[in-house]
């Protein structure tokens, strides 16, 4: 259960197994049900990441467990209504993963809890096989396929998310999907079936998360995008945005008549209207903007902690695992930001090199350029807002919040190593994989090491 905000997923999805209705994120006098509360006293898991307190997991630990689980009450399951802060999260994860949890209610509770994070890893088989199709889209060749899908499959964050019980690991895959169908529309034609498949995926990403959003816009530039490439009827692309409209709404509307949880009316239980309290000013968000990426620098006021891209995008993306308990040497982030510095200057020089190629493909290129842009764009609004709300205390961005963008980092490294010198192409290759395996490697010893030995 040392999965970020973990025991709170599960607390609402076993809460919606049980009752079939959300738990509250304000409302409740038991955040926990009485059995995930003797789960975490009983095997000692409140205090993960404490020497001083290892959880208890040895066979004899196990009976006394089980001997207490079995004296609980009947109901002992369904009564964690809240007050639960993961609540506010939209329903869909919770639904979905409701339906397993019935199909292994005959185990105890770690039973049910280690089935459920089986089926929460295929999401991160579904991302492989998704970052694949989309790479074969694009480029049309199997390296450059592979060395995508590889580079997606090896990032240590994305597989730690993917094996535990989060709504992060879903949204991830959805986004993923949502990006192929996007890829598909803007090369093959903004098809009423490809529209219809692309918004259904873009409400299930709304209303798994409030991140997913983020593919709504995309899904318009797709469309636009697609009209103007391929010369379509006005009439036909209208048609086709108004299938994908009328998807939207509708999966709106079920939110708004049965997604909300207890106890609250606003939009994804008051996040929305809490991010958007304060008045917008255009010039402090780009200063904080810049700052994230540049450093504080003199003449700019700083707004909010020291915290940066390197924290974001180095520190939290590719280590801190579990609850930030789980990190890398310093060391280690520093040959990363090295690296990702190379790579994004390679990125760049390739791109630069191959504008005129980049250009008669255009329609590829703007896609995911404005994908990328949007997706950050949205990341950096909502980090924004939380440090207006916050008096600059909170910047509301973590690594794991890059995930859903995972198929970016995949198709970069691929486009680059693609471009290489056929003399070291491979040889960068398997350099690439073999540090993949080794940080996962590392990471999943050093989680054993934190927690248990």
């Amino acid at each position: 259960m040392q999965g970020p905000d973990e025991v709170n997923h599960f607390a609402v999805l076993q809460y919606f197994a049980e009752n079939g209705s959300l738990a509250s994120p304000t409302l409740g006098t038991h955040p926990y049900s009485t059995e995930l509360e003797t789960f975490l006293n009983d095997l000692n898991l409140r205090e993960l990441g404490n020497p001083s307190a290892r959880p208890a997991w040895t066979k004899a630990d196990l009976s006394l467990y089980n001997r207490q689980a079995r004296k609980l009450p009947p109901g002992a399951g369904g009564n964690g209504e809240g007050p639960n802060a993961i609540a506010k999260n939209p329903p869909l994860y919770y639904v979905l993963m409701s339906g397993p949890y019935k199909l292994f209610s005959f185990l105890p509770l770690p039973g049910r809890i280690l089935a459920l994070r089986l089926i929460s890893g295929l999401s991160l088989i579904a991302t492989i096989v998704l970052v694949w199709l989309i790479a074969g889209e694009i480029f049309g060749d199997r390296i450059r396929q592979t060395v995508a899908s590889a580079a997606v499959a090896l990032q240590p964050k994305l597989a730690n998310i993917c094996t535990t019980i989060n709504a992060d690991a879903l949204l991830v895959s959805l986004c993923a999907c949502g990006l192929l169908l996007l890829v598909r529309i803007v090369n093959h034609g903004p098809a009423r079936g490809r529209v219809a498949a692309a918004a259904t995926v873009a409400a299930a990403a709304t209303l798994t998360q409030g991140r997913g959003v983020v593919l709504v816009p995309a899904l318009v530039l797709a469309v636009a995008i697609a009209h103007i490439k391929h010369k379509r009827p006005l009439r036909e692309t209208a048609l086709s945005s108004l299938v994908g409209l009328s998807i939207l709404g509708f999966a709106a509307a079920m939110y708004l008549a049965f997604g909300r949880p207890t106890g609250t009316s606003a939009l994804y239980g008051g996040q929305v209207s809490a991010l958007n309290n304060n008045p917008f000013n255009i010039k402090q968000f780009l200063s904080v903007t810049f700052q994230f990426y540049f450093g504080h620098l003199p003449p700019l006021h700083q707004f909010g902690p020291s915290y940066g891209y390197r924290q974001v995008f180095i520190e939290t993306f590719y280590g801190s695992f579990g609850p930030l308990l789980v990190n890398f040497s310093q060391h280690v982030y520093l040959a990363l930001q090295i690296a990702s510095g190379v790579g994004l200057l390679a990125l760049y020089t390739y791109c630069v090199i191959d504008r005129r190629r980049l250009l008669q493909r255009w329609n590829i290129t703007v896609l995911i350029s404005g994908y990328a842009l949007l997706f950050f764009a949205f990341l950096h609004y909502v980090s924004y807002q939380s440090l207006l709300n916050t008096k600059g205390a909170e910047p509301l961005i973590t690594g794991r919040y890059l995930l859903p963008a995972i198929p970016l980092f995949g198709l970069a490294i691929a486009y680059v190593v693609g471009r290489l010198p056929r003399s070291v192409r491979l040889p960068a290759t398997a350099l690439l994989l073999a540090v993949g395996t080794l940080l996962t490697l590392v990471g999943l010893g050093t989680s054993v090491e934190t927690y248990y030995v």
